[in-house]
C-alpha cells in the first residue's frame, strides 16, 4: 500500500516537471511560458527575468537555459543543480559561490528572488538513501 502511495506521489512530482527549457535570451525577448509534462503551462516572473538577465553577462544569455533545476540531495540542507556547466555557472554569479552543492540558506535566497525560474526534485539519492559524495545528479 505505501509503496503505491509513493509512487502516485513521485509519478506527480515528475509529471510537474518542465518539459521545455528556453534559453535566457528567449525570455528576455518574451518567451516567458513552457509546457510541464502533465500538459499543463508554466509562466516566467518577466521582472525576475529582467533581474537575471542584469546578473548573467550578455554572452551566456543563449547558453542557460531556464528554468533551473534543484535537484535534493540525500543530505540534509542541500542541492545541486542539474543543468549545464551554463545553468551552474548562472547560479554561482547569482551566489557569488562556485561551490557545486547549494546550502538552505542559498536556496532560501534563490527563492526569495526568482521563484518562478526554479524547480526542485528529488534526487534518486534522496529516494534511495544513497549518498553520492555530495556530486548531485
Amino acid at each position: 500500500m505505501f509503496d503505491k502511495i509513493f509512487q502516485l506521489g513521485l509519478r506527480d512530482i515528475l509529471d510537474s516537471m518542465p518539459s521545455e527549457y528556453v534559453s535566457l535570451k528567449e525570455a528576455v525577448e518574451g518567451k516567458l511560458e513552457i509546457s510541464l509534462n502533465n500538459g499543463l503551462k508554466h509562466r516566467f516572473d518577466a521582472e525576475e527575468v529582467r533581474k537575471l538577465s542584469s546578473i548573467v553577462p550578455l554572452y551566456l544569455w543563449s547558453m542557460v537555459r531556464i528554468p533551473f533545476i534543484m535537484v535534493k540531495l540525500s543530505s540534509p540542507g542541500e542541492y545541486s543543480i542539474n543543468g549545464s556547466e551554463w545553468d551552474r555557472r548562472a547560479i554561482s554569479l547569482i551566489l557569488n559561490d562556485l561551490g557545486s552543492v547549494i546550502s538552505v540558506g542559498q536556496m532560501e535566497l534563490l527563492l526569495r528572488e526568482f521563484k518562478s525560474l526554479i524547480f526542485i526534485t528529488l534526487g534518486y539519492d534522496s529516494i534511495s538513501g544513497i549518498d553520492n559524495d555530495k556530486e548531485g545528479i
